[in-house]
């Protein structure tokens, strides 16, 4: 890779002479860097990338879904990707698409009869007991309490 190769240059720092030599060295890549990052993380690109990623949990959060994936789905390295959609969405990638799900879980429970291991495997969980689990940290009450509680409304 070229960044393998820029930074070989650092592979002996003793072959500087002057840490004013080195300094320079070190300054002249760090700016190259810092370009090379304005590159990738142009904003219109990285704003278009994140509305296709968020337009992608939103359609598909009701499956075995995870950060890889989606970074892959929007060609987008993993690491800056999981930065970029913080930067964007204000949240991590776990508490968005868990947002996304509680929220459905929430209009299913008031507008539905499903049952609750319905409800938990339509909107992406596999296991019961911790949909159950994730409910009530992020609701304050047990799916059946909130559906009921809902039915007084």
């Amino acid at each position: 890779m070229q960044e393998d190769k820029e930074l070989s240059r650092f592979d002996n720092i003793y072959r500087f002479t002057q840490i004013e030599e080195l300094m320079e060295e070190l300054t002249g890549w760090m700016i190259g860097f810092h370009e090379r990052l304005d590159l990738e993380f142009d904003d219109f690109k990285n704003k278009s990338r994140m509305e296709e990623a968020i337009s992608y949990i939103r359609g598909n959060y009701d499956k075995d879904l995870n950060m890889a994936v989606v970074s892959n789905h929007v060609s987008m390295n993993y690491s800056l990707f999981s930065y970029a959609f913080k930067q964007y969405t204000g949240k991590n990638f776990v508490n968005y698409l868990k947002e996304i799900r509680m929220g459905e879980a929430r209009r299913l429970l008031a507008q539905t009869d499903l049952r609750v291991i319905e409800i938990s495997q339509q909107v992406g969980y596999e296991n019961e007991k911790h949909f159950m689990k994730t409910f009530k940290k992020e609701c304050g009450v047990s799916p059946t309490e909130y559906r009921k509680n809902m039915q007084f409304r």
